[in-house]
């Protein structure tokens, strides 16, 4: 206890020094947790993000192959999957039957082409709800058998307002065209620059318009409770439909599920005869396998922050160490005097290392306090609807720090400055009383 009060006060009382090397920790632990929490946010909004766009967090396609070889996008016969999904009980939120089609938007002599997405408003009002809109709304959509939600730089392009009639062109899903009409009912914030530009109908609507009957869906999205449960309920799902049905094997493709039949291709991609199949074949993928680019990402970005913070800590160990060896020989007749009142050699020794202790934990500490003030300034700030809108969570930044790591951190840093003023502090210990006593003459 005494060391402990005699290193405080030698902390107080040396607030130049102290001030010097808490501010390197403090700069460097507040650089490092706030990369941290912004790619933790970051992957963290961008997963919910992706949950919503894709209506839930695992998915599961079926393909056909028709009578001509072609292979078919459409799961018609939807009882092997529900009977498939009783494998994951309450583990899930939801369920969201969707379509989609990369078709052709023709408006007079202008035409664009637009990914669209048929949604069931019976089971995905709170997705359109979360929507961000520029002009109409969901209740305009909600009761337009033929309403369509797109983005409004495809509007620009094509000169429609909200409330226009566009002509819809699609590849039905056994390789035919088909045109329809349908009603702009919103203009929502689109992200074509990083490849989300998607439009909306209703799935009714798009299934007439790619000649599927009412019931039928190409992905059935599941919304889980928890999110970081998604890989195991990924596996038990896919072990399931395996043991039933002809299935896509999980790591046959790392880059996520296969879009080609969405993108007007269906009816026309065909089959080798000997590796045609009966009934529907199912592919099951899940969030982290489109966003595994992301997950790289923010991997290499976390081992940046990494490597800059060992960086740091490395430079602080160095001061410290150099630091308290100018300590050891200004206090050589200080550390005569508590040797020849009594203090044994690891009173000394501890004495060093408290103080290395404090300064190092509250470096930390400031460090941190920084970092949770500048995170929560930048997350108070409204960016609105922009083009990095899917890397926001309702127009903020996120930031996403966890209690253990950032105790580990704090911890690490402590045990790194003690390590490095272990050797100056042996080395005071180690004096003879006489010979420090000496010293002050």
């Amino acid at each position: 206890m005494q060391s402990i009060r005699i290193a405080f006060r030698n902390v107080t009382r040396q607030f130049r020094r102290t001030l010097l090397l808490g501010s390197a920790v403090a700069f460097g632990f507040f650089i490092f947790t706030l990369i941290n929490g912004f790619t933790g946010g970051l992957l963290d909004t961008v997963e919910g993000n992706v949950a919503n766009a894709f209506g839930g967090h695992i998915y599961v396609s079926g393909t056909e192959v028709s009578e001509q070889g072609s292979e078919i996008s459409v799961i018609r016969d939807t009882s092997v999957l529900e009977d498939a999904l009783q494998v994951l009980e309450d583990s899930v939120a939801s369920y969201n039957a969707r379509s989609s089609a990369n078709a052709s938007l023709i408006f007079g002599k202008k035409e664009e082409i637009q990914f669209l997405v048929g949604v069931d408003t019976t089971q995905e009002e709170g997705f359109l709800n979360n929507l961000t809109f520029v002009e109409g709304d969901v209740e305009a959509f909600l009761t337009t058998e033929t309403g369509l939600l797109l983005p409004g730089n495809t509007l620009e392009k094509l000169d429609l307002e909200v409330g226009e009639s566009v002509i819809v062109k699609a590849t039905t899903i056994n390789g035919q065209l088909n045109i329809a009409d349908f009603i702009i009912t919103g203009s929502i914030i689109g992200q074509e620059n990083f490849g989300f530009a998607v439009g909306y109908a209703r799935i009714g609507a798009l299934n007439t318009l790619l000649d599927m009957e009412p019931g039928q869906y190409q992905t059935l999205s599941i919304d889980l409770v928890d999110l970081s449960a998604v890989e195991t309920a990924t596996d038990r799902l896919y072990q399931e439909l395996d043991a039933t049905a002809v299935t896509v094997p999980r790591d046959a493709d790392d880059g996520g599920p296969d879009f080609r039949l969405a993108f007007g291709l269906g009816g026309l991609i065909s089959v080798d005869e000997d590796e045609r199949w009966e009934g529907t074949k199912f592919e099951v993928t899940n969030v982290n396998d489109v966003l595994e680019g992301l997950n790289t990402l923010v991997n290499v970005m976390n081992g940046i922050s990494l490597t800059i913070f060992l960086i740091i800590i490395l430079i602080i160990m160095v001061g410290v160490m150099n630091s308290y060896r100018m300590v050891m020989i200004e206090r050589t007749p200080e550390i005569g005097t508590m040797r020849a009142m009594g203090v044994q050699r690891e009173g000394i020794r501890n004495i060093f290392v408290w103080e290395a202790f404090f300064i190092a934990f509250s470096g930390a500490a400031t460090g941190l306090v920084v970092a949770l003030l500048t995170m929560g300034g930048l997350g108070l700030i409204d960016f609105g609807p922009n083009d990095f809108s899917f890397f926001l969570e309702q127009g903020h930044l996120r930031f996403i720090i966890t209690v253990p790591e950032t105790l580990g951190n704090i911890l690490l840093i402590c045990a790194m400055s003690i390590a490095s003023v272990l050797i100056p502090a042996r080395a005071a210990a180690r004096l003879k009383p006489a010979e420090a006593l000496r010293a002050s003459y």
